[in-house]
């Protein structure tokens, strides 16, 4: 008799212990040597996702989406100074392309205004917030960190270094993987 993870209930935190396992025994799929590394990024993926469901649920009623919220933050910390679009997406992870629709909703806020460089050949575009935006982003900014700080207050000192040091990590490798699956789709089994 098979005996498999308890399955989930409506409306509870999820438990992803065994799940993976069951997924492969029930494909009939031979199981890593680790599989619960599986289980540690999906439980890091449901955290993160809490997370941000958490604070969009106070943001997104003010108007903000969280690629705005970057892509602000980075103009406002790099103030007066302008920036260009392929400068702001790597912070909003968003492609340059989408980046358009980012700053066009920023710009109908009236939040930032958009500037085609005079001195090239005008393909260079400058972005700047207004004084509309710089109280905008500040607002948010403040909210923003409160709500953090209410977050990881009760973790100890030791636990967030060791957070900061495993975020960076994964960060990583989540960029390695992509960069090497951009190259070739089938080399993911390789890893």
């Amino acid at each position: 008799m098979k005996v498999s993870a308890p399955r989930p209930k409506p409306h509870c935190e999820p438990n992803w212990h065994g799940f993976m396992e069951d997924c492969l025994r029930n494909a009939g799929k031979p199981l890593p040597d680790d599989s619960r590394s599986g289980e540690l990024l999906a439980r890091f993926t449901a955290s993160a996702r809490a997370i941000h469901h958490g604070f969009m649920r106070s943001f997104g009623p003010r108007g903000w989406t969280d690629h705005q919220f970057m892509v602000m933050v980075v103009l406002s910390a790099l103030d007066p100074a302008p920036s260009s679009p392929s400068q702001l997406a790597p912070y909003a992870t968003i492609t340059r392309a989408s980046m358009t629709d980012v700053l066009d909703g920023l710009i109908r806020k009236g939040w930032i205004v958009r500037r085609r460089d005079p001195r090239t050949d005008r393909r260079m575009i400058w972005v700047n917030l207004t004084p509309k935006g710089r109280k905008a982003i500040a607002e948010a900014a403040s909210l923003y960190l409160t709500m953090a700080s209410e977050i990881v207050r009760p973790l100890p000192p030791g636990d967030l270094a060791a957070f900061e040091r495993i975020c960076e990590r994964l960060r990583l490798a989540g960029e390695a993987l992509a960069a090497q699956t951009a190259q070739s789709p089938s080399s993911v089994h390789s890893l």
